[in-house]
Parts: C-alpha cells; structure tokens; sequence
C-alpha cells in the first residue's frame, strides 16, 4: 500500500509542478487545494475508515494551517528583495516554525489544542 501511495501522491505534485511551469496562476490554483491534506484523509478512510481519527486530522489541518501563511507571506518578500532561494525557503520555514509553536500555546489558552 506504502508504494500506491507514493505513486499516487507524487503523481499529483508532479502534475501540479507541471502545471505551475505552464501558468503560474493554474498551479497555485491546483496546490491551493490542500492535496497532501486530502491525499491524507483518503489513506486514512481506505486503510482504516476511522471517522473520529479523520474528523481530529481535518480539524487539526484547518487550526494549523493559519500560521503557515507566514511562510507565503515572508518568502516571496525575501525574494523580490533578492536574497538566495534557499536561504529565503529555509529561513520562511523556521520562522513559520516559530509562528506556528507561539500559535499553538495561544491556542492551548482557548482549549484548542493543535499538537499532542
């Protein structure tokens, strides 16, 4: 099941990049859809069909999700003014990191809890 799920999942973010070579704006429209988190609650409802476990993965996807828009908003800014590729990916991912940890303990305040 490992490797149809490889297969699966690598051929739809192979389809995306393609997409995203051809027109900008159709690739970020098809990886706007969040696939991995779909491609996630299928594997789950076919190899186990746990509703609750589907259900709390979902839930978790949306309150997570939130914080990692810092990541599109900082990258692209280090870009346009210049700085490496890398450096701009792997500096967006760390303080999106960060964002995402100060996030999840405010949310803990509320009864919303995002990480075990």
């Amino acid at each position: 099941m490992l490797v149809v799920k490889a297969v699966v999942s690598g051929l739809l973010i192979a389809l995306a990049s393609e997409m995203a070579k051809r027109s900008p704006l159709w690739g970020s429209v098809l990886v706007s859809i969040p696939l991995t988190s779909l491609l996630t609650a299928m594997w789950i409802h076919i190899e186990s069909a746990d509703l609750e476990r589907n259900a709390v993965f979902l839930r978790n996807v949306f309150w997570a999700h939130l914080p990692t828009l810092t990541f599109f908003i900082l990258c692209p800014i280090m870009l346009r003014q210049g700085i490496n590729f890398w450096v701009s990916i792997f500096f967006s991912l760390a303080v999106t990191a960060a964002v995402f940890f100060a996030y999840a303990a405010i949310l803990r305040h509320f009864g919303i809890r995002i990480t075990e």
